[in-house]
């Protein structure tokens, strides 16, 4: 029994492609991928050049000795790594330093990439009875690709244009044929690789409107197109035939339409949107548990939220490779520049919106304080003592660094270009910070308010601070002219009102308890008067009855420290001091000599 020789041939360019430098132009470390990749299949395969010194020519690969896919896909490598030769040398053609012979080497490499991949679709169209009409499709528009890169190199302009317009139709039939959201994303992403030169070959054959690439396709015939690529109508009627057998089978897999604040979000790679698929699978699940009444559930939340961090790091690095590529002042490479970030914004959005209700979900589901702390904010009193008081602070505590996270999360929201450019947008997410701002600032005063030690005049600052978010979240939700638009939280009026008036409650009651707060005085706050003579004499030359004496400082000063000097003195005990030598040796009143030592032996002159 024959081997199914079925497999997706775009799917496997795209990830080695995408995986090993291919996406940013390093295409020397691509070509030695696929190098290391020959190797493999050729050990499996048995098409080896043999051990030993010797050279041994491996044996001609042809439709009788294919047994197996991996025969399809060492002819397949083969011409990726010529071409990875080709666009290399390409790239040195640019440079000043570059070898003579380097655009020679390169259309050398190409034409040896389109031998192999002519023999690739002749061996595939002899054993199409193995494979199915989709993989027959794939090798002939990847054998089309490498005859328009030929071609474009080599100046023929219209033989160019018919290779390039045969696989436009191809890979738009793919498009709509798909049968899940990434295939069509893999079928757009291959169509806007050659679309720059659709461009130019239209421009070099002289056409004024070589900006509409659709129309310039669709003046070449099916003849013309049948001319590059024999059989290209039966493969068409195939792929048509085969496709609408697969649409009676459940269960497709499809991306629903993205839009972000009527604006179409375009997810033109594959890889975003297989990941966006998921995102979609995840979300619909937490929906049916909230409709199911298992909504405390964080598992759902952390898998949504798992996802959609993967989803935002694919399409960063989309972003990042594009604008390191080094295309960017091209009209296509701008528009596809701007693609690229509102996706990655959009998604974003999504991870931070998902991100805030699930913090919310954790604020209803953390454990209720009405247990320790009474449902009345005007009631300060805890009962249970100290162990309610601190569970009632832990709690509030716990609750105040959730809606921290919060306003973290819309603070992010709000400095996102795609929000900040959207009017109705950017109301929203205002109004939003705003609520939560005043939310947190009233539990934040309510912590005060019951602390062991409490702090009213911090609590009746928060609660003023409070109300005036109060009043602007109001105008912001519900008083704009302006519609809202990508509501992240629905906010009622009437939760807003609640808000309110518990505000005013607690701000009411803080006052009354800080006005009616007695701060006692220190002990022995008032004794230093016992110690202190009043200064009665200054205090009579100030009421004018008496005439003030001008001192000397060096006097004042004396009669300063003299007081101090005495009390030292007084502790002190004074010793005797020793007479000096002048003392004892000193002559008399005559000024003779002292006497010397030992009876006048020492020191005679």
């Amino acid at each position: 029994m024959s081997q199914n020789l079925s497999f997706k041939v775009l799917d496997l360019l795209s990830k080695e492609r995408a995986v090993y430098g291919l996406r940013n132009g390093d295409y020397e470390r691509y070509r030695h991928h696929c190098t290391n990749k020959l190797h493999r299949l050729r050990q499996v395969t048995g098409f080896a050049c043999g051990k030993g010194k010797t050279f041994k020519k491996p044996p001609h690969l042809t439709e009788n000795n294919v047994k197996d896919v991996r025969h399809l896909q060492l002819l397949l490598f083969s011409v990726e790594r010529s071409l990875a030769h080709a666009h290399s040398l390409k790239a040195l053609t640019g440079k000043p330093d570059a070898p003579p012979n380097t655009r020679r080497d390169q259309l050398s490499w190409l034409r040896r990439a389109h031998k192999l991949s002519t023999s690739l679709y002749s061996i595939c169209s002899i054993l199409s009875s193995r494979m199915s009409t989709q993989t027959l499709v794939e090798i002939a528009i990847y054998h089309l690709s490498v005859r328009a890169d030929l071609t474009f190199e080599r100046s023929l302009w219209a033989e160019a244009l018919t290779n390039l317009a045969g696989r436009r139709k191809l890979l738009k039939i793919l498009s709509d044929a798909a049968q899940d959201s990434y295939d069509q994303a893999l079928a757009i992403e291959f169509i806007d690789q050659y679309d720059s030169l659709i461009r130019f070959c239209a421009y070099k054959l002289g056409r004024a409107d070589s900006h509409d690439i659709d129309g310039v396709v669709r003046d070449v015939d099916d003849e013309m197109m049948g001319e590059a690529l024999p059989g290209i109508g039966k493969l068409v009627d195939g792929l048509m035939e085969e496709t609408r057998v697969k649409e009676i089978d459940a269960g497709r897999r499809t991306l629903e339409e993205v839009e972000f604040a009527g604006e179409k979000v375009e997810l033109r790679s594959a890889e975003i949107v297989s990941v966006m698929i998921r995102v979609q699978e995840a979300i619909g699940n937490v929906k049916v548990r909230q409709e199911g009444g298992k909504e405390r559930g964080m598992k759902g939340w952390d898998r949504v939220l798992g996802v959609l961090g993967e989803a935002e790091g694919i399409a960063r690095s989309f972003m990042e490779d594009h604008e390191a590529s080094g295309s960017a002042t091209s009209l296509r490479s701008t528009r596809t520049s701007q693609s690229l970030s509102l996706a990655h914004q959009y998604i974003i959005y999504l991870l931070l919106s998902h991100r805030i209700r699930r913090d919310l979900l954790l604020v209803d589901t953390f454990p209720p304080i009405t247990t320790a702390l009474s449902s009345d904010e005007k009631i300060f009193k805890i009962p249970g003592g100290k162990a309610g008081v601190e569970e009632a602070v832990k709690n509030l505590g716990g609750i105040i660094k959730l809606y921290n996270a919060v306003l973290q999360s819309v603070g992010q929201l709000r400095s996102l270009a795609a929000v900040e450019e959207k009017e109705g947008v950017r109301i929203g997410v205002e109004g939003l910070e705003a609520y939560f701002q005043s939310t947190r600032s009233f539990h934040l005063a309510r912590l005060h308010c019951i602390h062991p030690t409490p702090s009213f005049a911090s609590a009746v600052q928060l609660l003023s601070r409070a109300s005036l978010l109060t009043r602007q979240a109001m105008m912001s939700l519900f008083e704009s002219e302006i519609v809202i638009q990508e509501i992240v939280i629905t906010v009622h009026r009437t939760t807003i009102d609640e808000l309110s008036s518990r505000i005013r409650a607690l701000d009411l009651t803080a006052k009354r308890a800080l006005f009616a707060e007695r701060i006692p005085k220190p002990v022995f706050f008032d004794t230093a008067f016992n110690y202190i003579d009043m200064p009665m004499d200054e205090l009579l030359v100030l009421a004018g009855k008496r005439t003030a004496m001008v001192t000397p400082v060096s006097e004042k000063i004396a009669e300063a420290v003299a007081p101090a000097v005495k009390r030292v003195m007084g502790r002190e005990i004074t010793k005797e001091t020793m007479p000096g030598i002048d003392e004892k040796e000193g002559g008399g009143e005559n000024g003779e000599k002292p006497k010397a030592w030992l009876g006048g032996w020492f020191g005679r002159g």
